[in-house]
Formats: C-alpha cells, sequence, structure tokens
C-alpha cells in the first residue's frame, strides 16, 4: 500500500512537471511566434545590412525589435550585443552577448569589428567589463576566453580596452609577466618554459596524441635541468623538438621572434625534388649556388639530414617532412641541435655540379626575418612558367581558349583588397560561360591555408562548373604545399565533385588539427603557434594520412631549373583527348 501511494505521488508529479514544462514551451513558443515573417525577414535583412555597413546606432532599434519577437536566433543577439560595443553601450553589450553564448553562439561572418568563435565573444564580453570599469569581471571573463582556446592571447595585452588596468599585476600574470628583477638568466627561461607548458595545455586541442604525458613532462624537466649549459638559441632549438614531438603541422615557432635566441640561416634556400636536394633561391653574393645539388651537410648525407629534422617538424604527414624539412636544413642551430653540424658559425656544405663535379663550400648564416614557411621561389634569368608566374598574388586565372580550358591558381586563403574571393569566383563563371570552357584546371600547389570561413564561393563555383559543363573535366594540381584550408578545400572538392587530381599527395590529413593559437614567452619574447581545433572536413572514420592524386607527378629538378611543369602539361594531354573524342 505504501509502495502504491509513493508511486502514485511520483507519477502525479511527473504529471504535474510536465505540464508545467509544457505551459513553459508554449509560453516560450507563444513569445516566438512571428505574426507576419515575411516582414521579419526583411527587417532581419535590413538589421544585418546596416550592420555590415557599420550602421551600429540605425541597426539598434531594428534589433531589438526583432529581438523582442522572436528569441532564437543568436546571430540577431550577437550583432545587437556589437552594436551595442560600438555605440558605448557595454552593459547592454554585454546582456546580448551572453545571451548568445547561452544560445550556442554564432557562425556569421564578413561582421565588421566581430569575430564568431565562442571564446572570442568571451574576450569582447572581457573588453566590455573593462571599457565599463569592472576589472574584477574582465579578468573572470578574459580567463574564461583562454580557457577555451583563444588564439591571440599575446595581443590583447597591450589593447586599448583593459588600459586603465594594464600594468595592474594580476593583468599581467595571466600573461605570464612576472618582475625580473633579481632573477638570473636560468631562472627567467624556466618562468618562460612554465609559461609554455602552460600555454600548451590552454591551447592545443589534444597536446598528447603523439608524444606522453609522461614523456612531455619529461622533456619538459629535462630542458629546465640544462639551461644553465646551454646558449639562448640552443634552448630555443630545445623547445623546437618539443614542438616536434606535439605532432600536427599547426605548431611551430617563429626562430627568429625572440629578443633572446632568435637564429640566424644559412644564406641560400632548399628544396628536395624527386631527384634530390637543391639550391632554389640564394641571398645577394650566393646566386652562383642556385641549382647545384646537396650531397651532405656537414658529415650527413642530404638523404639522412632530411630525416633528422623530422625531430622538429611537428607534422601531419611525410609530406611535410619534404616541404619543410629543408627550411629546417638552413637553420644552423637546429643542424647543431640535430647532431648534423658542430660549428654554427661555420656549415660546409658538399655540392655538386650539373656535370657532376663536387665541391665543398663554407657557408656563414645570416640574420633574416621570418615571413612564413618558403614557396618554391621564381627561376632567375628565365621567363617563367605559368604555375610560377604569379605566385605572389593570391587568386587569379587564365583563359587558355585553345583547349577550352580556365587555368585558376588558388595561392592563399585571403581576401584581396582590389577584389573578394567571391567577387573573383564570380567573374570566374562568368568567364568560363562566356568563352564556352569546358575545362577547369585548379592549382592548389602553393597554397598554405588561411581563412577557411571564406572559401564556400570557391567550393560552389567548382561544383556548378561540373554540373554545368558535363562534357568536361575539374582538375586539382595538389602537393606537399596543399596545407590546411588549402586542404580542407581540397577535401570538399573530392567529396562533392569527381575532380581528377594531379600532381603529389596532399600536406595535411583530410581530419587534421588545425586553427593556431599564439603564445608569447614574456622573458625571451619568443612566439610561436599552437593547434587549437579538430576539422573533420571529411567523414569521422577517415584517417588517411593525406589525400593522394589520381594521376602521380613528382617535379623533378631538370624540370624546375628548365621552366617546365610536368603535371599541367599531363593535364593538357588528358583534356586534348577528351576533346579529340567528341
Amino acid at each position: 500500500m505504501f509502495k502504491i501511494k509513493t508511486y502514485t505521488i511520483v507519477i502525479l508529479g511527473i504529471f504535474i512537471s510536465t505540464l508545467i514544462g509544457s505551459s513553459k514551451a508554449f509560453s516560450q513558443s507563444k513569445k516566438n511566434s512571428i505574426q507576419n515573417p515575411i516582414e521579419y525577414f526583411n527587417k532581419r535583412t535590413e538589421a544585418l545590412s546596416l550592420v555590415k555597413n557599420k550602421k551600429w546606432q540605425e541597426a539598434i532599434p531594428v534589433l531589438e525589435s526583432l529581438t523582442l519577437q522572436y528569441s532564437n536566433d543568436a546571430d540577431l543577439f550577437y550583432v545587437l550585443g556589437l552594436s551595442y560595443y560600438e555605440t558605448g553601450q557595454f552593459k547592454n553589450a554585454i546582456i546580448e552577448l551572453k545571451k548568445t553564448l547561452e544560445s550556442g553562439g554564432t557562425i556569421l561572418t564578413d561582421i565588421p569589428t566581430g569575430s564568431a568563435p565562442s571564446n572570442d565573444i568571451m574576450i569582447k564580453i572581457a573588453k566590455a567589463y573593462a571599457e565599463d570599469g569592472d576589472k574584477e569581471n574582465a579578468l573572470l571573463w578574459l580567463q574564461k576566453g583562454f580557457a577555451s582556446r583563444y588564439d591571440e592571447k599575446p595581443f590583447l595585452k597591450g589593447d586599448p580596452a583593459f588600459k586603465s588596468f594594464n600594468e595592474n599585476q594580476e593583468f599581467q600574470q595571466i600573461f605570464g609577466y612576472r618582475s625580473q628583477l633579481g632573477l638570473r638568466r636560468g631562472e627567467s627561461w624556466v618562468s618562460d618554459i612554465d609559461y609554455l607548458e602552460e600555454r600548451i595545455l590552454e591551447l592545443h586541442y589534444t597536446p598528447f596524441h603523439s608524444m606522453s604525458k609522461t614523456d612531455f613532462d619529461k622533456k619538459i624537466l629535462g630542458l629546465k635541468s640544462e639551461i644553465d649549459s646551454l646558449s639562448d638559441e640552443q634552448i630555443v632549438v630545445e623547445l623546437m623538438k618539443i614542438f616536434g614531438g606535439l605532432g600536427n603541422g599547426h605548431n611551430l615557432i617563429i626562430p627568429t621572434s625572440p629578443n633572446k635566441g632568435a637564429l640566424r640561416k644559412l644564406p641560400v634556400q632548399f628544396y628536395q625534388f624527386n631527384d634530390g636536394l637543391f639550391i632554389v633561391g640564394a641571398e645577394k653574393g650566393f646566386e652562383k649556388w642556385i641549382g647545384y645539388e646537396v650531397e651532405s651537410i656537414g658529415n650527413t648525407t642530404a638523404e639522412d639530414a632530411l630525416q633528422k629534422t623530422n625531430a622538429v617538424n611537428a607534422r601531419d604527414n611525410d609530406m611535410q617532412t619534404l616541404w619543410l624539412g629543408p627550411y629546417y636544413l638552413g637553420l644552423p642551430y637546429v643542424l647543431q641541435g640535430l647532431g648534423i653540424i658542430g660549428n654554427t658559425n661555420q656549415v660546409t656544405i658538399a655540392l655538386k655540379d650539373s656535370n657532376d663535379k663536387s665541391q665543398k663550400v663554407i657557408m656563414n648564416p645570416v640574420s633574416w626575418n621570418f615571413s612564413g614557411f618558403p614557396k618554391m621561389p621564381k627561376l632567375r634569368d628565365r621567363e617563367q612558367p605559368l604555375f610560377l608566374s604569379k605566385i605572389e598574388d593570391p587568386y587569379w586565372f587564365k583563359l587558355i581558349p585553345e583547349n577550352k580550358s580556365i587555368y585558376v591558381q588558388f595561392n592563399a586563403v585571403t581576401q584581396k583588397e582590389t577584389q573578394s574571393l567571391e567577387a573573383f569566383t564570380i567573374e570566374l563563371r562568368s568567364q568560363a560561360s562566356k568563352n564556352d570552357i569546358q575545362h577547369l584546371i585548379l592549382d592548389l600547389r602553393h597554397n598554405h591555408g588561411g581563412n577557411g570561413s571564406i572559401l564556400p564561393p570557391m567550393l560552389k563555383t567548382i561544383i556548378n562548373f561540373e554540373l554545368m559543363n558535363p562534357g568536361g573535366n575539374v582538375f586539382v594540381l595538389m602537393g606537399r604545399e596543399t596545407f590546411s584550408a588549402a586542404q580542407n578545400l581540397l577535401t570538399d572538392i573530392t567529396k562533392y565533385t569527381n575532380a581528377i587530381l594531379v600532381g603529389e599527395p596532399s600536406g595535411s590529413k583530410p581530419n587534421h588539427i588545425g586553427e593556431a593559437g599564439w603564445f608569447k614567452l614574456p622573458y625571451s619574447g619568443l612566439m610561436g603557434l599552437i593547434s587549437t581545433q579538430f576539422h573533420q572536413t571529411s567523414k569521422a572514420e577517415d584517417n588517411r594520412k593525406w589525400i593522394a592524386p589520381h594521376i602521380p607527378v613528382n617535379l623533378s629538378s631538370t624540370d624546375y631549373f628548365n621552366g617546365n611543369d610536368t603535371a599541367l602539361h599531363i593535364v593538357m594531354e588528358v583534356i586534348q583527348t577528351t576533346e579529340n573524342r567528341k
């Protein structure tokens, strides 16, 4: 009897709770019932247009009306919060931006002064609190943003929003800064290493997928114990080795960034062709060595030296050994740290000319500024082949009417000031239609990625081209430098089209850990990037190390120095065969 009564009470309680919940849900549904959906949509479009044109004050009443009518659209809370922020209404901005987070955030792009990821919104809330004079909540929301892997932490330290307490000790500490008074050099470096460890754990999507936590801790402790016996440059290289152990290609250290320990480089640029390691670029006074094959560095063969660079080369796959290994071979302190040379001031390199005549050359390192990983350089004293002619231009095209083709080189996922990527793709579609183009050739061989959020117009254009030209083909030229956002585009192209892939395997994985969060070490000034996000562009079970080409084509040194683009020539042969069959 007692049990029956108990169950009756429980069931009655559930029934009442259900009624209350239903009533609440009904109330919310009623609140979000739009009487005139078309008018609502038109007002929403108007509001977003006002925001994109920075007409913040005009946008506010429209957005306030919309959010009162309908409370399920986080996009509107987001742009209303930004509008309040830009007009100095910081308390209101905080309320609306918090509503955005409560609704799961937004993915809106192209919004001035805004950034869609939730951690960016948290930082915006911190700034609003700071502008409103609430230091305690500003610091709290800064820490929330950092705990959510905010990308640009080092650049916030001098942000105008925090000017009232920029030198506050608590504020300084969250950036790793503490007084250097009385600290010895070794203690300062240990402080830097501690902060770097904290930043890796704070930022990295999964720091111990390639190296165990135990091994990571051993490396950190080992480096700390050796600080006094190492030069600043050697410490930087040891940190590069730790980064190499983290795996995935978005982890890197910028070797010229530190105030203490900046690395110099050799005055030449190496490139690994299918027939060996060659010098492809050089500083003034060293141009005569361009075209020479590298047989050995120190007492280590070029082949073995290249494999040794994997110790500092955090990479997604072995194509990055071919791409970035030659870059690391140009850094004498890295060569020393890998046991390839002993003297960093004089590096002996055995070179061989085109007549197989060998000689040893001593090179002295030079200072330089890191501006990104090197691309294959243009040829000296020779007309440039198409694929090298405009590598500095993010995107451009050339009509090849004799083959009913259009060649599109996409070198960086970014926006040009003179023409947005979307406008460029509109022009592509127009030119293809006007000129009876049947074949599209997309060259991604120089593309290291960029802002992946702007890729949809390019992907849509490629899909549209294939649909509108069933008798033609889409070709993608790809290789070791097809990386990051360019890899994402390549993966999507293979998912949604029947594109023919030509060249080398790609420089990343279809599903990979990407993005990049910045760190800056307080004492040395050393800067770098740490992987922060997982990109599942392909199926969940897709564990491929790269996307392989359908037509494998490697570049030889002979072809490069003679200005021959074998991959493009093969594409033209396939096109000609296709056209002849019609």
